[in-house]
């Protein structure tokens, strides 16, 4: 059900214009030159139909290519620069890991519209001058198909928020009370509900309970077995969680492939606070 829910936009290309128009006007950096540093391709209207949709032409690096180099780098023992955009190759992974850190938490906490399907092959970049023809060479984001994304209902919304702040907060009961209590199912089918809330605080403390030095919380492994043990424990969940958990989980995989030392906890504090905050005074 879930994975209906998720695929059938994709079908119609009317769905994804839209989409980036949408991701176009939260992310005006092409128009602008201010903000975080990410283009989507443009609409060319008047070419969008069911079946057909006509975009602008980017150009960038595949980010695959930057998660290949680096794990060749791993291999031979070697921080060489790196040959695609002739930087040092540990610059280039902390610009671009940052900066797709950056983008993704503004799509979840500030725009609530999410791309959910950022995986290595959507994501391309650049380097292009920053101000002037002998400014400095910075990083730019190009995100591609943009078929798959979610806006959370303001009750989901309110709901992940509590979870997500639950998790980052080592509050692991807290976290699968909230899920039960909230399921969109049946609360009397959802087994061994007891079980189900002891296990996701063991799994908190495991994955989360180290504390949020850098590099320690591995929020996307926390989803990853959350999302586990609500299956196998019946605890029905709302699709756009589901999908915002999976697309946490895919980004942050992405992230330590080019820092290992990445925390999408710890880059997710302002901005979750600032979620509670409204959350509670509204």
């Amino acid at each position: 059900m879930h994975f209906e829910a998720f695929v059938r936009p994709q079908a119609d290309l009317r769905i994804e214009a839209d989409n980036l128009d949408i991701f176009n006007d939260n992310f005006p950096y092409r128009r602008t030159g201010r903000g975080h540093r990410v283009v989507f391709p443009e609409v060319l209207r008047p070419y969008v139909t069911k079946e057909l949709l006509v975009e602008s032409l980017e150009e960038g690096v595949p980010l695959q290519a930057v998660l290949g180099q680096a794990q060749r780098a791993k291999r031979d023992g070697t921080m060489t620069p790196g040959a695609l955009l002739n930087v040092p190759l540990d610059q280039l992974r902390d610009e671009v890991g940052g900066l797709c850190m950056d983008v993704f938490l503004k799509m979840l906490f500030k725009d609530n519209f999410i791309h959910a399907d950022l995986h290595p092959g959507n994501i391309h970049f650049h380097r292009r001058r920053v101000g002037t023809e002998s400014g400095p060479l910075q990083a730019e984001l190009v995100i591609f198909d943009a078929g798959l994304a979610v806006q959370m209902s303001v009750q989901d919304r309110r709901n992940f928020i509590d979870v997500f702040y639950a998790l980052t907060t080592n509050d692991g009961k807290r976290a699968a009370q909230l899920m039960v209590e909230r399921t969109p199912g049946d609360r009397s089918l959802v087994r061994d509900e007891a079980h189900f809330v002891a296990e996701v605080g063991r799994l908190v403390s495991q994955v989360c309970g180290m504390g949020f030095a850098l590099g320690k919380v591995r929020l996307g492994e926390c989803f990853g077995q959350l999302l586990s043990l609500a299956c196998e424990h019946r605890v029905k969940l709302e699709t756009s969680f589901v999908t915002v958990a999976t697309s946490i989980i895919v980004l942050e995989g992405v992230g330590r492939q080019l820092s290992p030392i990445v925390d999408l906890a710890a880059a997710a504090r302002p901005m979750l606070a600032e979620a509670v905050s409204n959350r509670w005074n509204g």
